[in-house]
């Protein structure tokens, strides 16, 4: 019996294994041919696509040989066509069609055997206290809106349930959608994300208003959404790069390119509507006034300023009204 010089695999995008084959001898081939050492079901694979074979005189080595094939192979990054030859470093995988072929000498060292995983109690209780945040969070803001206590206590188990009901049907989605692209649900991951961002928005929200209150900086509480927008467009990356790992940085790519037009696009809409490049309330959210930083404005001041405001709102009132005249 030969002995087992090492085994040739193929995954799929999933990391589901396809085929395997011992490798008995050198060199090995790989295609959809049936003479082939390793026999893929892949239709963007050629019937012989790639020669693999190990020099007497460099035992160390894999060198790879593409064959007669229009796709090629992809090593990494770089991508080898027709004819070419190129070396395979061990623990790398090469890419041929939808398929992912790795290799495994017989004298590549084995490494120790794992621990059998057990219960993520960190990971779990991180998720509980994103969730319990959630809850507070959802519980303070209704207590901030309602009248009085009755009307509180009416209202926090629909807006609770609410809550836990978006929270669910939007993480189960990408969990979903994970399944399929990945293999695996991840539920409790896109849980997390979507539990951090609700959060961070809403902590982009109060820091922004605080600070404008604080300081007399409008442009803070005007653009507190810009912000969050921030924000948002992160989790989506996060939620995008749990399902498709392999594609961070174009990923990435393209959540920028999302901001950078989305932004823009919004605020002129916001210019076109209200002439104003944000449609929020100049200090809509109050704090204790011990919380005030910037000086108070003398009367005097504050009655020139408010006067000038006059202007505007005539120039406004009367564009308004060229606007009907024209209905």
């Amino acid at each position: 019996m030969m002995p087992t010089l090492g085994l040739i695999e193929a995954f799929d995008r999933h990391g589901a294994l396809l085929a395997r084959a011992p490798i008995t001898r050198w060199p090995v081939t790989v295609g959809r041919g049936l003479d082939c050492d390793l026999v893929l079901d892949d239709p963007f694979v050629a019937p012989t696509h790639l020669r693999i074979d190990r020099a007497v005189d460099a035992p160390m080595g894999v060198q790879v040989q593409v064959l007669q094939t229009r796709n090629g192979a992809r090593l990494g990054r770089k991508r080898h066509g027709e004819g070419d030859r190129f070396d395979w470093p061990e623990g790398t995988q090469i890419d041929l069609g939808r398929t992912h072929v790795a290799l495994r000498l017989a004298d590549t060292p084995i490494a120790p055997e794992q621990a059998l995983p057990t219960f993520p109690w960190r990971t779990a209780g991180t998720t509980a206290g994103l969730v319990v945040l959630m809850v507070a969070t959802a519980a303070g803001n209704s207590w901030l809106e309602a009248r009085d206590t009755l009307q509180y206590l009416k209202a926090l188990p629909s807006v609770l349930l609410m809550m836990l009901l978006v929270l669910g049907a939007w993480s189960g989605m990408w969990a979903a959608v994970n399944k399929v692209f990945a293999g695996q649900l991840q539920f409790w991951r896109h849980v997390r994300i979507a539990c951090a961002a609700a959060l961070a928005v809403d902590a982009v929200h109060v820091v922004a208003h605080l600070t404008a209150f604080a300081f007399s900086l409008e442009s803070f509480s005007q653009f507190a959404n810009v912000l969050a927008m921030v924000v948002l467009a992160g989790a989506l990356y996060a939620h995008l790069a749990t399902v498709l790992p392999r594609r961070r940085v174009g990923l990435a790519l393209m959540v920028v390119a999302a901001v950078v037009v989305g932004v823009p696009s919004w605020l002129g809409a916001q210019w076109l509507n209200n002439m104003r490049l944000s449609s929020a309330l100049y200090m809509s959210s109050l704090f204790p006034p011990s919380l005030r930083v910037a000086p108070a404005v003398p009367v005097d001041q504050f009655l020139q300023e408010t006067e000038s405001l006059r202007g505007k709102l005539d120039r406004r009132l009367r564009d308004d009204g060229q606007g009907n005249d024209d209905e």
